[in-house]
């Protein structure tokens, strides 16, 4: 492998230092006599302090109340969780005075789907749980950002 190859493979790694005390000198002692290796250490550096002087926008605090209290989301929220549990109930009803009852069912794919049901059902009944519980003793939950 050339030294050039090799030093271009380190320079990113001269950089952020991450390099060996052998590495770094290989580096800095090839990039002060090759020109093209000089050059792409200096792009590299340039994009790595240009990089690091980005600044983000702040969001206004008005925005971010108004996003994270939403009525509309919260209500939307609600009234979700509440279709999906009558839906739920509604269905397992239903199943119950038809699959269920029907003779020509085996018993082994009534207790399977029994099993994922009353599976799903404790999934869904620990979720609501903990996003009540969450929401009761969450002492951050009135925090404004």
């Amino acid at each position: 492998m050339k030294l050039c190859e090799k030093t271009q493979e380190l320079v990113s790694g001269y950089i952020d230092q991450e390099l060996t005390q052998q590495e770094r000198q290989l580096v800095r002692v090839h990039i002060e006599s090759c020109d093209d290796c000089r050059s792409i250490y200096q792009d590299l550096l340039a994009i790595k302090q240009s990089l690091g002087n980005i600044t983000y926008p702040e969001c206004e605090e008005a925005k971010v109340d108004k996003i994270l209290n939403e009525p509309t989301s919260k209500l939307m929220s609600v009234v979700g969780w509440i279709m999906l549990i009558v839906g739920y109930v509604g269905f397992l009803v239903w199943q119950l005075f038809t699959f269920y009852t029907q003779e020509g069912v085996p018993m082994w794919l009534k207790v399977g789907v029994f099993l994922i049901e009353a599976g799903f059902l404790l999934l869904l009944g620990s979720v609501l749980r903990q996003r009540l519980i969450a929401n009761k003793t969450d002492r951050y939950n009135k925090v404004k950002l």
